[in-house]
């Protein structure tokens, strides 16, 4: 795994351009194997997850659940998992369309659903054997949102165990619509522009009248924003657009504002202030901030660079689809399932989860990961 790393950094290095020079930033999309700084994205990711839902295992009356309770850290998790899919996902359909001249949508969702589907429908079956042992109080019906990626919608009952899944479908759903958008739209950068333009205003639709929700597809659309913003991110490099002075506006100043404005706007989500702005402007904020953060560690050889590929980083990154998907097992709120959750407690859970996650990656998730090659267009 540290040879990922280097080999990143010496690459991204190889590239380091001079002002009179910007081609080579479309071509740097195109060269990477492995583009740096992701899965160290995906650690930071999996990590504010681990510890929003932590916080949920805690007497509300402590003083941790009192420090922990200011910010949304899983939904900002969450989030930043979304603009890396969008990114990485529009990346690899750029390079299938330079390299093969054509995008195969077929052995897209093939990779999709070897990529995703094994691992939570693990999890599916093991959750509904511990239901029968532990008196989980589950029924079909709350498998039936899960099993068919509409977890977003609250057309069926929610329980916790299951209820991370939302943001699986919601993923889903993009892959569902992205390849075609992708193959068949010519302005996919103003498509997306577009879209992006027209969210806010359904939150807003939403918010006022509860009806427009599922007419307006609110759950799905809501939370692809930040999906939409990563392949924005991506079409753009893909133009070679941050060839233009790319290094007067990836500061650290800059960087270290988008940090702070985050923060603060993730503070004042969670307790509902300045509504009149952030319900149409927040997530939208929010989003940009991120695919600004991940641009400056991808092109940037900084200290952020330097920590976002470290070996350690790196392999909890490559680890976070397991541990996000059986991290929700471990982590109960306090005095629920309460025959479940009395084995597993703070900090045991937490080397639990590691453990799982780790035997699920190598196990169940790397097999199908070698079999998804296959139909990977580098193949073609």
């Amino acid at each position: 795994m540290p040879n990922i790393a280097i080999k990143a950094e010496n690459l991204s290095k190889a590239y380091q351009l001079d002002e009179t020079h910007i081609k080579p930033y479309s071509e740097l999309l195109l060269a990477y194997k492995t583009i740096p700084s992701l899965n160290g994205w995906r650690a930071i990711a999996i990590l504010l997850v681990i510890i929003g839902h932590l916080k949920k295992t805690l007497q509300p009356t402590g003083m941790a659940y009192k420090i922990l309770d200011n910010i949304i850290f899983a939904e900002f998790g969450v989030r930043i998992f979304f603009v890396l899919s969008g990114f990485l996902i529009t990346t690899l359909l750029i390079k299938e369309k330079k390299k093969t001249g054509k995008i195969n949508i077929t052995n897209f969702f093939i990779r999709r659903i070897l990529r995703i589907v094994p691992v939570l429908w693990a999890y599916l079956i093991i959750v509904a054997i511990l239901n029968q042992l532990f008196e989980f109080n589950l029924t079909l019906s709350h498998f039936i949102g899960p099993f068919l990626y509409i977890n977003n919608f609250n057309f069926l009952p929610g329980t916790w165990i299951l209820g991370h899944t939302w943001s699986l479908a919601v993923e889903e759903q993009f892959y569902l619509i992205w390849p075609f958008i992708f193959k068949y739209v010519n302005k996919k950068l103003s498509f997306c522009l577009i879209l992006i333009i027209l969210i806010p205003f359904i939150n807003v639709l939403a918010y006022l009248n509860p009806k427009f929700i599922v007419i307006t597809l609110q759950p799905f659309f809501k939370h692809a924003a930040a999906i939409f913003i990563g392949a924005i991110l991506s079409i753009l490099w893909a133009k070679n657009f941050y060839g233009f002075n790319v290094k007067k506006y990836l500061t650290r100043n800059i960087f270290i504002i988008s940090i702070i404005l985050t923060f603060l706007i993730n503070i004042a989500q969670y307790h509902g202030k300045f509504g009149i702005i952030l319900l149409p402007a927040g997530d939208f904020i929010l989003n940009t901030c991120i695919a600004y953060m991940i641009l400056f560690s991808i092109l940037k050889n900084t200290a952020v660079y330097k920590i976002l590929n470290t070996s350690i980083v790196i392999s909890i990154g490559i680890l976070s689809y397991s541990i996000y998907i059986w991290q929700q097992l471990f982590l109960i709120p306090y005095k629920t399932y309460a025959a479940w959750s009395e084995y597993f407690f703070f900090p045991f859970n937490l080397v639990v989860i590691g453990i799982v996650a780790y035997l699920s990656y190598h196990y169940l998730e790397k097999p199908f990961l070698k079999l998804k090659q296959r139909f990977s267009f580098k193949n073609v």
